[in-house]
């Protein structure tokens, strides 16, 4: 069995034991697949001749080196011959005030005269346009990230610009700035410095994210700018969009999922690199100032995963710009896994998680089971602790359901100063230690007492009781129900109510007075079924009703009680009611239905009316009563 790369266990046949694959992404930010092997870092020093670790010494030998892999570069396609009514924009030049204008984006106090400059743009050496105006570069009409202090500089040289396809370049170095982070790099998988190849999001979406239906719409997965508006169209010929159309569409859909390290970043206007400067140090170094190698870096960065360019690019970020031979994990964080593993493999109540998330399953002394994570979690902590059950060592005792588990918010352990200062293999080896003493732990974090409190086992109750407590639970949830409460109200306590006026005798009396906030407005003097409505439908709905059975407005009364809207039974209506039905239940269609078009009854609503006379008779049960 070989020895792991990190902490030098066994590894099998990968290279990297499980918890190297699982922490050293949380030290590198990348996870050990996209690690550079020493022999590789030495091939890679040898072709640029060995320079020190100085970023000039790197940028001169990256700029001396002999490839064919930016013969695109000088792809020029000649100045385009296009005549303007306002006359040839100037060649493309900003200066100071325009850059500090540029940053700060504060173009309330600015002068108009510079803002119709810099949106007007001007001329590159190859005729593109380039402008600024709303805090965006736009290219021939491309809105594109450019590092215009690094531009500047080029162009201010003039020497050894000519025949040079600067359109290409700038957007190719638009494209490598492109970052796509997914979700598996809050779950432990992935480092927090890699992202899906920008080359893969042209015109189209990895397949991990392609059936989630609300993807558009969130702007954290789909931020401003992404290269899914660019079309590989515009960079035909380079040397890096050559390799990815030899792969083929089946080699390509294979690695669409494959993310590589982050590279390229452009900041107020300069383009950087991100490398490592010590052992455990990464930075992000300026580039030289010069288009070859600009195209050199940026031909590296988007060729396809794995490739030879794409290795090279690492062992340039990984080990150019330090000293000797550091490693890439520093002893110090290499005694923090072997800890790490010294727990895991000692203690029976550790062990590695094999869920998707990974990490490490603990057994507290409580009989709770945690879950720790690396990665960042609450309060930026380096790890996050999620509750998920109790060991069951009694028949009765409770878990928590998957799908609870999911949606369950972490445990809130925050880092101390001191554990801050450890290395992350000592800090996860400090809190997998707690866990396991749970019991002693919790008098100082108050999070793990509510939650062993959650977790421990109760003797089980009657089901009969766990029943009645559901249905009580099931009644209050639908008493708040919009949807519900509107479905009973027109389905079950109109059709009541109508029920109740067409059997009341000839002469009785019904009084209907303004609405009520929570009291009837209907009563009658006969009987003791009470009636609200709550709208001026439901009133329009009740005036039909009325009319349909034979009820008429008593005026004399209505004076001598000094009310309005008493009403008097003075006939029973015609025995087919069935088009006054239809009529009055049509207007309570819409308050049946959802959007416009999602209905919460299956059956019509005038199939719940009375539609033959039943004439005088005893009130049906469940009506001399209050409608409610």
């Amino acid at each position: 069995m070989s020895e792991c790369r990190g902490c030098g266990a066994g590894s099998g046949i990968i290279g990297w034991c499980r918890i190297c694959r699982m922490v050293v992404p949380h030290i590198t930010g990348n996870r050990p697949g996209l690690i550079e092997s020493s022999e590789s870092i030495e091939e890679t020093k040898k072709s640029l001749g060995k320079p020190d670790s100085r970023p000039y010494s790197v940028w001169s030998a990256i700029r001396k080196l002999r490839t064919e892999d930016i013969s695109w570069l000088w792809s020029d396609l000649g100045k385009s011959q296009i005549s303007r009514l306002g006359g040839e924009p100037p060649v493309w030049e900003i200066d100071d005030e325009d850059i500090e204008l540029i940053e700060s984006r504060d173009i309330a106090e600015a002068d108009p005269n510079r803002l119709r400059r810099l949106q007007r743009g001007g001329l590159l050496p190859d005729g593109s346009h380039l402008s600024w105006a709303d805090g965006k570069f736009v290219l021939d009409g491309v809105p594109l990230d450019l590092p215009y202090r690094g531009l500047n500089k080029i162009l201010r040289r003039r020497r050894g610009m000519e025949g040079m396809n600067w359109r290409l370049l700038l957007l190719s170095v638009s494209l490598a700035n492109k970052r796509f982070r997914t979700e598996r790099s809050r779950e432990g998988i992935h480092g927090s410095e890699e992202t899906i190849h920008p080359v893969i999001l042209i015109n189209g979406i990895p397949r991990s994210f392609g059936y989630n239906p609300w993807f558009h719409l969130r702007r954290n997965r789909y931020p401003p700018g992404h290269p899914i508006s660019y079309t590989r169209r515009w960079f035909e010929g380079t040397s890096w969009m050559d390799e990815w159309n030899k792969l083929g569409p089946q080699a390509e859909q294979a690695i669409r999922d494959d993310a590589v390290p982050t590279a390229l970043h452009i900041k107020k206007g300069r383009l950087q690199l991100r490398v490592r400067r010590s052992s455990s140090k990464w930075r992000k170094l300026e580039l030289e100032s010069h288009p070859e190698v600009w195209a050199k870096i940026v031909t590296w960065a988007l060729s396809p995963p794995n490739s030879k360019s794409q290795r090279t690019l690492r062992c340039i970020q990984q080990a150019l710009f330090i000293d000797g031979d550091t490693q890439i994990i520093s002893k110090q964080d290499i005694n923090g896994i072997k800890m790490l593993s010294g727990i895991v493999n000692e203690n029976p109540n550790v062990e590695l998680n094999n869920g998707k998330r990974g990490g490490f399953r603990v057994t507290g002394s409580s009989g709770a089971v945690y879950l720790v994570v690396p990665g960042v979690g609450g309060h930026n902590t380096r790890f996050t602790v999620r509750g998920i059950g109790h060991t069951r060592q009694h028949e009765d005792a409770r878990e928590i359901p998957g799908w609870m588990r999911r949606d369950r918010p972490p445990i809130c352990v925050v880092e101390t100063p001191d554990l801050r200062r450890l290395v992350i293999g000592d800090a996860l080896s400090a809190v997998i230690l707690a866990l396991l003493d749970d019991l002693k732990s919790q008098n100082h974090i108050d999070t793990l007492r509510s939650f062993i409190l959650e977790v421990r086992p109760r003797r089980a109750e009657n089901r009969e009781v766990v029943e009645h407590r559901q249905a009580e639970n099931l009644r209050n949830r639908l008493m708040n129900n919009m949807a519900h409460f509107r479905t009973r109200r027109y389905t079950v306590l109109f059709p009541r109510f109508w029920s109740v006026l067409l059997r009341l005798p000839l002469g009785e009396r019904m009084t209907f007075t303004a609405m009520r906030r929570g009291e009837p407005n209907i009563t009658f003097d006969g009987c003791t079924t009470e009636f609200s409505t709550q709208s001026q439908l439901e009133r329009n709905v009740v005036y039909q009703m009325l009319e349909a059975s034979g009820w008429q407005r008593d005026r004399e009364e209505e004076v001598s009680r000094g009310q309005q809207r008493v009403y008097i039974r003075t006939g029973t209506g015609v025995q087919n009611l069935a088009n006054h039905v239809e009529g009055f239940a049509e207007m309570l269609e819409p308050e049946l239905t959802v959007n416009e078009r999602v209905r919460m009854v299956t059956r019509p609503a005038w199939t719940f009316f009375e539609r033959n006379n039943p004439g005088i008779g005893a009130l049906l049960p469940r009506t001399d009563q209050r409608l409610d």
